[in-house]
């Protein structure tokens, strides 16, 4: 069976088209740090939610109210980050659960799971409040300079979150006296 060589050339330039549209994104310093802000949106989306279920988790835990409903006020705040995130990932056109999922299955491992975990979140939040002013940076760079007071406030929020899980902590586990 022969094919017509106008139906073949048509395909090969379609097919060299979409290869140079391609190489073309791929140089662009706006679409790369895009690129790079979506992926970075993602991945924090689906800390804030682990660490939103392992907050709430760990408060059933806490003998004292006070302290319980601190963790439960921080869960709160983390998925309404969660939240907002995932606003945004839609806005650069990707999609929160797709990268989440396979987040969740790599790092099945590493769930939260005991009080140590309030050390492991306290260690992430201060993570969290570098990746957010990076992730500040880079949606400058993505032309998207709206989103930086955002940005910069949840890193702001981190640091706030890390102040009340040290006293729930501190209070938990209080050094003894000499």
């Amino acid at each position: 069976m022969k094919t017509k060589p106008t139906i073949v050339m048509s395909e090969l330039e379609k097919k060299l088209e979409q290869g140079w549209e391609k190489l073309t994104a791929l140089l662009d310093p706006k679409e790369r740090a895009e690129k790079t802000l979506l992926e970075a949106l993602q991945r924090d989306y689906f800390e804030e939610r682990q660490i939103s279920e392992a907050l709430q988790k760990e408060s059933e835990g806490i003998p004292y109210a006070h302290l319980r409903r601190k963790l439960l006020d921080i869960a709160e705040r983390e998925q309404a980050h969660a939240e907002l995130l995932a606003a945004k990932i839609r806005e650069l056109g990707g999609d929160p659960s797709e990268h989440a999922g396979n987040l969740r299955k790599a790092r099945a491992s590493n769930a939260f799971i005991s009080t140590l975990d309030l050390l492991q979140i306290l260690q992430q939040e201060k993570e969290d409040y570098l990746e957010y002013l990076e992730m500040a940076h880079l949606a400058k760079e993505a032309g998207h300079k709206d989103w930086t007071p955002l940005l910069t406030q949840i890193a702001e929020e981190e640091q706030i979150h890390r102040r009340e899980l040290m006293d729930v902590i501190t209070r938990l586990n209080p050094l003894p006296v000499q």
